[in-house]
This record gives structure tokens, sequence and C-alpha cells, in this order.
């Protein structure tokens, strides 16, 4: 054979070997996944951002960590969500006409911020004024003093109400309440028991001057 037919035919050969390349890696696929939180729970991770950087095209997951979209065999994809470490995975050759899911798992990140003190004034000037006037809490023992002085205690005793016979009184408001509820509350006036207790307490002389 001559050689300008061999370096024809090695032609044809690559030539057909780049086409069948080339459209292998032009292959579309429907790749879907769930991103899972690299940790010991592996909870779903909300609303992760999935971006090919192939085609310059993404999408985002939804709240389940779930997300579907059209790629080539090939094509890499970033996977990043707030808090976690960004990951990039391969879109692998899967059968034509057939799906492809995925479980892709993100590595929590945490930073730790330098600490930070907030103070309520704005020059040292204000602070050592602050520091001088400041007025420096009773300690256990002087609130103890306070709490048992004979005047104080008396005061709460004459405001402090017995607790059954106040929870007793709620308890018949709220009953009485409930049971004229969806209706008007009858008058006493045009109660014939209140009348007759009238009548009584007339015969009986209780509104007689003493």
């Amino acid at each position: 054979m001559p050689a300008s037919s061999k370096f024809c035919l090695i032609i044809l050969l690559l030539f057909g070997s780049i086409h069948k390349i080339s459209a292998q890696d032009q292959q579309l696929v429907q790749y879907s996944g769930i991103v899972f939180s690299k940790d010991s729970t592996s909870t779903p991770v909300p609303y992760a951002s999935i971006y090919n950087r192939s085609i310059k095209l993404g999408t985002i997951a939804n709240h389940e960590g779930f997300f579907t979209f059209a790629a080539r065999v090939g094509d890499t994809l970033e996977v990043s969500s707030v808090g976690y470490q960004t990951d990039y995975v391969r879109v692998p050759e899967i059968p034509s006409g057939q799906g492809y899911t995925a479980q892709i798992f993100l590595q929590p990140k945490i930073e730790s911020l330098p600490e930070t003190r907030v103070y309520p004034w704005f020059t040292r000037e204000q602070f050592r004024d602050a520091f001088v006037h400041l007025n420096i809490p009773d300690d256990d023992l002087e609130r103890a003093r306070k709490n048992l002085n004979a005047e104080k205690l008396r005061e709460l005793g004459e405001t402090v109400q017995d607790g059954r016979l106040s929870a007793t009184q709620s308890l018949q408001n709220y009953a009485s309440t409930y049971y004229y509820q969806g209706q008007f509350r009858p008058q006493a006036i045009l109660s014939p028991t209140a009348w007759m207790q009238f009548f009584n307490a007339l015969q009986n002389g209780e509104y007689k001057n003493k």
C-alpha cells in the first residue's frame, strides 16, 4: 500500500475516533440527584445550588435536596450551599434512554468568627463616669434581710390573697360565663325567685333602719 494511502487511512481512523468521542460527550442524559449533609444525621440539604461548569448553566434543589436537569456525559457539576464545603461531581456514562440519580454528600463547614466585644460607652470618659457612679447590687444576705423585714412582710400579708379562694372564684366566673354562652344573661328583676327572696326579707324586717 502506498504511503499516501496509509496516511489517509490513519487520518480517517483518527477522525472517526474523535467524532465518536465528540458524539459521546454531546450525549444528553437526565441527571437527577439528592444533596445530603455529610454528618451523622445525613439530612437533605434544602435549596442547594447545582452549577454545570461545562455549559455554564445551573439549577437549585428543592426543600428536600432533590434536583433534576438535562446534562451531557462528562460534564462537571459544582454543588454548593451556605454552611457546606463545595463539592464537584462528574456526569458518568449512562446508557442511552436511561436516567441517573446520584447521592451527593456535602461536608459541613464550620467557621469560627473572631471575638467581638460590645460596650455601651462611646469613650473612656463615659466608662469612667459610669464606673464611679455604679450602683452595686446587694448581696444575698442583704436581700434576705430586706425580704424578712417585719414591715415588708406586713405589707405583703395585706396584699397577697388566698390562692385557693382566687382560683375558686375564677372557676365560678368561667362556669357562669360558659353556662350562658350564646344567649342573653337573665336579669334578676324578672326572676320569681329573686322577688320571693325580696318579699321574705321585707317581712323579716331586714331592710329596717337599725
